[in-house]
Order: structure tokens, then C-alpha cells, then sequence
């Protein structure tokens, strides 16, 4: 501590030395803060001591408490050169009457000392509550005046009573832990006893009293036909029963069986015998523990080294590390007489005759009183819920999917084959009626015409020609037979060429159809019609482009499926008026319409999906023509009339169980 040793002045009562009081302050402060951060008797007597040989100048000092048997027992010796040990502390008789008279007297005294005559002894007791409980002592040379002596009684005095602080707060802390441990025991005794079931009682001592005692593993086997077989494993809920471990424990367990002591293997197999050194080796070596306590559990309730009785279990305590504390053993003998009481009336249980049939009539009892309750229960919640859908109206809404289009629209189509020369319009441009829109050329068509032509001035030709001869005939007085030829050839010749011509304006009239026109005043609704056919090749029936007029009117067409169709029929039947139809467009559900069912198709048809429907045409009103585009798509509700709650939710179920029974 490098403190400076007082002198005789500075201990006198009488001495006002400023440093010196200061000197003896900090000493009881520190003394004070000892105790207060100590862990043991030892370690504190340890330190105090030796500040206080260090303070007094004295020789030596000790402490000393008293035993069960009265006793004085050394805790402590400290000289000016080392701290000894407490079996080399001075105990003759005349030094223990010393001793003695001041535990007795409850006093500091002082006397010289019998075998070293230049010595002195003081000594004071330490009170704890009450009682002594033991002294504290110091050797001083005898030259120290009577002011000094009585100065240092009474520092010794101060550092007795901090060391009965000391001892109080560490039985304080020794009655909170030994509470504790109680508490826990009792919770652990409450567990163990709750069940009768086997494995949960075992698993109950094993994982509880683990933690009760302090050990990092606890095992417990029994008994089962002749061989010791593990039950449970503190930490894990199962375990592989083949592997290295659980065979070498089931083994140690056997060898220890025989014996019925209790076996504590601390890392030495010298003072075993060999029938028990191979097990704990082995299992020692699988496990990796270094302290393994294997503690039968006999059917007395005497204490685990002195039961006698039938064995009915095996408890085996491990540690992989670190040492026991003081109570280890009392806490593992405390648990080892609760696991032999326990781990006996579950067995005992467990080998009652017809204990399966008992526990399954049990399990009948307690099911059919619960289900008797949940029955009652579930029977009120059914009736109130079938009375509530049957009671409590609600509308009847079919679903039905379907597009949209404008009332007024015309598809043109190609006339002929042929190629397009030129689109005139573009996508949602406005057209007006007999607007060109798309101008088609037909390559056969120009042959067709060229050839008719061709014929047409050949057949004039020889016309003309006969009817030259007619001429040069009448002049040459010619028979009167070959003018009638001619004449006949002549007409023959005329028809020939008014049929030409009759082709010739058939095949005109049919190139006229090649400029494709507009048949109504609306907007182009083909996209990118450029693109789509300038300068391709298109046949006969192909579809060119679309016009609509927006402006007009809107027809939305349903596809109601088939299952449903029979209620909207119903409802349209037993309404004088047309149904409501509320519909909202896909892109756009948040904003919904109301319309009216105009009609509905006399047959069912098969949408491109492949399911069976019936088309229905609903109208449209003038407040969402303009969010409507050509061919979008529309979820409608169709309202069918009020109906029960259960049949509007539960309507398909019904007709689903119906076509199941009846058909």
C-alpha cells in the first residue's frame, strides 16, 4: 500500500497530528470498501489484515471464528514479511485462554505474550447481532506505550466491527441464495410430482435439476429388461439411442448398477476398480467431461450413500469445465431423493395392468365432456348463423364479363385480290361518308381488262370486214345466198360484241370496287393503318379497316355463363321492367355505371375461352361515353332481385350439391 508506518505520537488519543488522522481516515475507508466488495472471509481478513500490520507497525495479526464446537479456528494470519498459513498460527494454550477471554468478555484486551517475551498481543472480538463470533488479533513489541496501545484497540476495534459488517451482509447474501435455492427446489418438486407420465416426469428431473444443481448435463436411465436404457437427456427433446454417447452412458450405468454407491470420477481411475475404470474411461473420452457423478436412485428414501433398495434409476451429472462449489453435493443429494421419489411412483404407474385401456377410457371421458360442451357450443353458433342467412335479405348480383362497342360501326373488307396502293386515313383520324380510305390494285383484274379489250377491237374488226363484203357483194351481182350469210355472220358478229362490251364494264365496275370507301361519317379505328397495309398483298374477305361513329350510341355485349344465365332469366321474368346492370371498366374500377338489360341471345354459345355462355346487350349511359374506348373490356353485375343471405353467398354450393344428387 506504500503507506507510512505511524509512530507512537501519531497513535496517541491525545496527538492532533493532521496527516496522521488523515493517514487513519483513509485506512477505514479502505477497510470499508473491502467489505463491502469482497467475496469471501478469506479474501477480506486477507487484505485488511495486511493494511493493518502495514498501519500499526505490528509484528503479525490474525483472525480468528468460532467453530460449531466452540472452537477457535484460524481464517487468517498475516506477518510483516508473508501471509501464512492458517496451521502455522500460533495455538498454545496460554494464546488460546488469551482468546478465549476475549470472545467471553466481549472486550478488546491485551496482554503480553507467554513465549516471546518482547512481544505483546491485542485482540478484539468481532460481533455479529449479539453473539461473538470470532476475534481479530495483532503482535506488537512490547516498548509500545499505553496511549499507543489504547489508540491501536481502538482502530482494531473499528476494523472488527467492519468485519461483523462484512459477516452480516454475507449471511444476508447467504440467506437470499439459500431462499432462492429453496424456491427453486420447490418449483423443481411441484414439476416432477405434476405428472405421472414417465417420460415427462423424467424429462421434468433431468432439464430442471440441471439447472438446480449447477452441472452443464444430467442424464437419467432405467431399468428395462435387463439392461439400463436412457430416458431422457437434459437440452435435447430427442436423441439417436445408437450413438457413441448413449452406449458408453448405458454401459457406465451397468457397471455401476451392481454396486448401488454412488461413483464421482474427478479425471482419476487410479482407486477404481477395473470393472468400473473402462466404462468411465470410455464414456469420459465420447462425452469430453470432467467431472462425472453416477448416483443410483434405489427405492428407499435414505440419502444416496446410504440407500438400500430396489434400483430404479440411474442419474448421471456432468461438467465439462470449471470446478463444484461448496453445496454442489447437498443440492445433488436434494435432487437425487426427489428423482427416486418421483422417477418410483411414475414407474409404479406405468406398470399398472391395463394402463393403455384406463388411459384411453380417460382420454373417451375427458374428450366427450369437452366435445359435449364444444357440441353445445358449435350447435348455438350453427342455428344463429342458418337463422341469420335465412332471415336477413341481401340482392342477388350474377357477374358477367363482356366488351363494349359503338352501336353504329362498319368493317371493310377487301373486294378482291390484290395489293394496296395507298391508305388515305390514319388511326382515329375522322372520315366522312364514301371517303376512299384504302385504293387496291388487282393485277388480274388489269389482264382481264386488257384482254376484253383485245377481243373487243379484234370482233369489230371483222365486222367491219363483213360488212364490206355485204357491199362488194351487192356490186358483183353475186348469188343471192352469199349476202344472207354475210348478213347472218354479220349479226352473229354484233351480238359477239355487245357481250364484249358487257364484260368490258363488269370488269370497270369491279375495279371501281378496288377504292375502298367509307360507308358512314366516324373516326378510323385500326391502328396504324399505314403500316398495317401499304404495299402488301390482301385477299378477298380480308378485313382492311373499321370506322365507328363515337358519337352515337354504345351497346354493351355480356357473355353471362351458363350456370347463371337461369337466374337473370328468372328475375327478367318475374320484373315487368328491364334488370339494372352495374358495370365498371377494367382499367377503371373505382368509377361504376348503371344500365339496363335490353336483351338477351334465344341460345348459348362458346366464348373463345372455351366456356359456354349467353350473350346479353346492355345500354350504356351518356355520362361514360366519354371514358369509353372501342372493345374494352367491362365487369359487370347483373341484379337478380332480393333473395336470402344464405342463397346469395352460398347459391353455388346449393346447385353443386343438387347436380351431384340428383344427376
Amino acid at each position: 500500500m506504500g503507506r507510512q508506518k505511524l509512530s507512537n505520537s501519531a497513535m496517541s488519543p491525545s496527538g492532533d497530528c493532521d496527516e496522521s488522522w488523515s493517514e487513519i481516515e483513509q485506512f477505514v475507508a479502505e477497510i470499508s470498501e473491502l467489505s463491502q466488495s469482497s467475496h469471501s472471509l478469506a479474501e477480506f481478513a486477507s487484505q485488511s489484515l495486511r493494511q493493518t500490520v502495514e498501519l500499526l507497525a505490528a509484528h503479525s495479526a490474525s483472525l480468528w471464528v468460532v467453530g460449531q464446537q466452540s472452537e477457535l479456528q484460524p481464517v487468517c494470519h498475516v506477518d510483516q514479511h508473508a501471509q501464512l498459513n492458517p496451521a502455522e498460527v500460533d495455538c498454545s494454550a496460554p494464546h488460546t485462554r488469551f482468546l478465549q477471554a476475549v470472545i467471553h468478555s466481549g472486550k478488546p484486551q491485551s496482554s503480553p505474550a507467554q513465549q516471546q517475551s518482547d512481544q505483546i498481543w491485542i485482540a478484539v472480538p468481532i460481533q455479529l447481532d449479539r453473539d461473538v463470533v470470532g476475534t481479530i488479533e495483532v503482535t506488537q513489541p512490547a516498548a509500545t506505550n499505553d496511549a499507543t496501545l489504547l489508540g491501536n484497540e481502538r482502530l482494531l476495534a473499528m476494523v472488527g466491527e467492519l468485519t461483523g459488517d462484512f459477516l452480516r451482509r454475507q449471511q444476508l447474501n447467504d440467506y437470499k441464495q439459500a431462499t432462492d435455492r429453496w424456491q427453486q427446489y420447490e418449483i423443481l418438486s411441484q414439476r416432477a410430482h405434476a405428472s405421472l407420465d414417465l417420460q415427462d416426469t423424467a424429462y421434468q428431473l433431468v432439464n430442471d435439476g440441471r439447472l438446480f444443481i449447477g452441472c452443464d448435463r444430467a442424464s437419467l436411465l432405467i431399468p428395462r429388461r435387463g439392461q439400463m436404457q436412457t430416458l431422457a437427456i437434459s437440452g435435447v427433446d430427442s436423441f439417436q439411442r445408437r450413438s457413441n454417447l448413449v452406449r458408453a452412458m448405458e454401459s457406465l450405468a451397468a457397471a455401476v448398477a451392481p454396486s448401488g454407491q454412488w461413483l464421482r470420477y474427478r479425471g482419476q481411475t487410479d482407486a477404481m476398480p477395473p470393472q468400473l475404470e473402462q466404462p468411465v474411461c470410455e464414456f469420459s473420452d465420447e462425452s469430453h467431461s470432467q467431472s462425472i457423478d453416477v448416483i443410483p436412485l434405489l427405492s428407499s428414501s435414505q440419502t444416496p450413500p446410504q440407500q438400500t433398495g430396489e434400483l430404479i434409476g440411474m442419474l448421471i451429472l456432468e461438467r465439462f469445465e470449471g470446478s463444484e462449489d461448496a453445496g454442489s453435493e447437498e443440492r445433488t443429494t436434494r435432487v437425487a431423493n426427489l428423482a427416486s421419489s418421483a422417477l418410483r411412483n411414475a414407474v409404479e404407474y406405468d406398470t399398472l395392468p391395463l394402463l393403455s385401456l384406463a388411459r384411453w377410457v380417460r382420454r373417451g371421458q375427458r374428450a366427450g365432456q369437452m366435445q359435449g360442451r364444444k357440441l353445445l357450443i358449435a350447435t348455438a353458433i350453427a342455428l344463429l348463423a342458418g337463422l341469420a342467412l335465412w332471415l336477413i335479405p341481401a340482392t342477388l348480383r350474377i357477374d358477367a364479363q363482356g366488351e363494349i362497342q359503338p352501336a353504329i360501326q362498319r368493317h371493310l373488307y377487301a373486294p378482291l385480290d390484290g395489293e394496296v396502293v395507298e391508305v388515305n386515313s390514319g388511326h382515329d383520324e375522322e372520315v366522312v361518308a364514301d371517303q376512299v380510305l384504302v385504293v387496291l390494285r388487282s393485277r388480274q383484274l388489269e389482264l382481264e381488262l386488257q384482254r376484253l379489250q383485245g377481243d373487243y377491237q379484234t370482233i369489230q374488226k371483222k365486222l367491219l370486214a363483213v360488212a364490206s363484203a355485204r357491199v362488194q357483194s351487192g356490186n358483183d351481182n353475186a348469188s343471192d345466198r352469199y349476202p344472207g350469210q354475210l348478213a347472218a355472220e354479220e349479226q352473229e358478229l354484233k351480238l359477239q360484241l355487245d357481250s364484249q362490251q358487257t364484260q368490258i364494264d363488269l370488269v370497270k365496275q369491279q375495279r371501281e370496287f378496288l377504292n375502298v370507301r367509307s360507308p358512314i361519317t366516324g373516326q378510323l379505328l385500326t391502328w396504324n393503318p399505314q403500316e398495317l397495309l401499304a404495299d402488301r398483298p390482301v385477299q378477298r374477305g380480308q378485313l382492311l379497316v373499321s370506322v365507328a361513329d363515337l358519337s352515337g350510341p354504345w351497346i354493351l355485349e355480356l357473355d353471362v355463363p351458363d350456370r347463371q344465365i337461369g337466374h337473370v332469366i328468372q328475375a327478367q321474368r318475374a320484373q315487368e321492367q328491364p334488370l339494372d346492370v352495374t358495370f365498371a371498366l377494367a382499367t377503371g374500377r373505382a368509377t361504376t355505371y348503371r344500365g339496363k338489360l335490353l336483351k338477351m341471345a334465344g341460345r348459348t354459345e362458346v366464348t373463345d375461352e372455351g366456356q359456354a355462355a349467353t350473350r346479353a346487350e346492355v345500354t350504356v349511359p351518356k355520362t361514360a361515353i366519354k371514358m369509353l374506348r372501342p372493345g374494352a373490356t367491362i365487369y359487370a353485375k347483373i341484379d337478380c332481385g332480393q333473395h336470402s343471405l344464405g342463397f346469395v353467398w352460398l347459391h353455388d354450393i346449393f346447385q353443386t350439391i343438387r347436380a351431384w344428387l340428383f344427376f
